[in-house]
């Protein structure tokens, strides 16, 4: 039996600057390369017809759905990998994807990808079956749909976007969004997706007071509890978000405390509820919400979620939670498992020194403390701490 076929689809417009770093280290690794141009002014068409792609012209209708659908039916491919203008993925993840393919049946991959702005990784679906029932659905933030029962199969496949550098641009992107998720709302008014899209636009543009109505009403739509229980859930963790943004924290922990009395056990529903109880000072339950988040799968695929951010955070704040309880010695193996995850986070590895120094492994500490330095010399707490030690910093 003949290997899958992979084809990349792509909808691009005036991407000539970035076509050098996306599209063109990997064009040759897919059996076949779809470009769906929506109206570029520049040389975009030419430099993806040079690169081997099969240019078509597409209208723009204000509908990034209908763009990428369109990319499908011009694909003859038994997979699909979309990616955008600036996204770009090395040539040795496009091996591993085509390895990771599943010898039978139809699925959907996961791939992070990480937003070289903010160093944030989020979860999306990257490649699927080319498969009649698989499209796009929205005007923007476009989600691809498919079987309920198609398995979603994660994969260490990493994707890059750098769109989000300039401030400026994000906020006129922001602002164009926003407006297509209103028209959304005008022509389906229950469309409980573009709600949830809309009010984390409005979040976005910091127009807090806005969004917390939208998310509200979103919460009240318990058909979006059974039609998509994960899109559900995000959003009642941004309506504590939005709350919290508003100073109104005891009402962030109620919409928390709520969920996960009518959602019991799910990991990030703890997770959140942990992490606003150790910002309330309430040290004994944050330990038992973030412990209990960590024993559940809380770095499972979910749209949008930076599971390496996620995970880090619920070990740091437990084990900064457990300090606080005067649990220095238990709180060690947490910062360890934070740092694991990110050893770059000087602040994270300073309080394990502390830690450290309070259980009087001094030498210990004093080796952390140095590690920090080699990561930012000028780092304050460090040095202090290191000479309080009795060592040049």
């Amino acid at each position: 039996m003949a290997d899958p076929s992979l084809g990349l689809v792509m909808i691009l417009k005036n991407e000539s600057q970035n076509l050098g770093r996306s599209l063109a280290p990997v064009a040759d690794l897919f059996d076949e390369v779809v470009v769906v141009d929506t109206g570029s002014a520049d040389a975009t068409a030419e430099i993806c017809a040079g690169l081997g792609a099969r240019v078509f012209d597409f209208t723009w209708q204000d509908d990034f759905a209908a763009a990428r659908n369109y990319s499908i039916e011009m694909a003859r491919s038994d997979w699909l990998f979309w990616l955008d203008g600036d996204n770009a993925v090395s040539r040795e993840a496009v091996v591993a994807l085509r390895r990771a393919l599943p010898e039978k049946g139809p699925a959907v991959l996961w791939g992070l990808e990480q937003v070289e702005s903010t160093g944030g990784r989020l979860w999306q679906k990257r490649c699927f079956a080319n498969h009649p029932k698989a499209r796009f659905r929205g005007r923007v933030h476009e989600q691809l749909v498919h079987p309920p029962d198609w398995p979603g199969l994660p994969t260490s496949l990493v994707i890059r976007h750098w769109g989000y550098d300039d401030p400026q641009k994000v906020r006129q992107k922001g602002e164009y969004y926003l407006g297509l998720l209103e028209l959304m709302l005008k022509d389906q008014p229950e469309d409980f997706y573009a709600r949830f899209q809309a009010a984390r636009c409005l979040i976005n543009l910091r127009r807090f007071d806005e969004a917390l109505t939208a998310l509200r009403r979103f919460a009240n739509q318990k058909q979006a509890a059974r039609k998509n229980p994960q899109l559900w859930a995000h959003g009642h963790f941004l309506l504590a978000q939005c709350l919290k943004r508003l100073g109104r924290r005891g009402d962030a922990l109620k919409v928390l405390e709520d969920f996960n009395r009518e959602t019991p056990g799910n990991a990030l529903g703890l997770f959140h509820q942990g992490r606003l109880l150790y910002e309330m000072g309430d040290y004994p339950q944050a330990a038992f919400f973030l412990g209990e988040s960590l024993q559940k799968k809380l770095d499972a695929p979910v749209v949008d979620l930076d599971p390496v951010a996620t995970l880090f955070q619920a070990s740091f704040f437990l084990a900064k939670s457990l300090v606080k309880l005067g649990r220095a010695k238990d709180a060690l193996p947490h910062f360890a498992c934070a740092l694991n995850l990110m050893p770059q986070n000087t602040h994270a590895r300073t309080e394990m020194a502390q830690a450290l120094s309070d259980q009087g492994r001094v030498e210990t500490a004093i080796r952390e403390l140095k590690k920090v330095l080699a990561f930012r010399p000028q780092d304050r707490r460090a040095q202090a701490m290191l000479r309080e030690m009795g060592v040049a910093a």
